[in-house]
């Protein structure tokens, strides 16, 4: 059986409780880093264009035109 838990390490307790894991050997530890981030730039233009999306002043198509346009080349 695999168990996966989410573990807030910004608690003395949990980095205890880590610790008293690793010391078990029937128990491995993975730790998981996101194959990738977003800078504080890159988030803020996509959070200005998801704006500008749902204020409806940007131009939108749907999957549907897509497929006939590409359809088409």
């Amino acid at each position: 059986m695999i168990l996966t838990l989410d573990i807030d390490i910004s608690d003395n307790k949990a980095l205890e409780l880590i610790k008293y894991i690793k010391s078990l050997d029937f128990i491995s530890i993975k730790e998981n880093t996101p194959e990738y981030t977003l800078t504080n730039e890159q988030i803020e233009i996509l959070e200005n264009r998801k704006q500008s999306h749902v204020a409806e002043e940007s131009i939108s198509y749907s999957w549907d035109s897509i497929k006939e346009e590409l359809k088409s080349i």
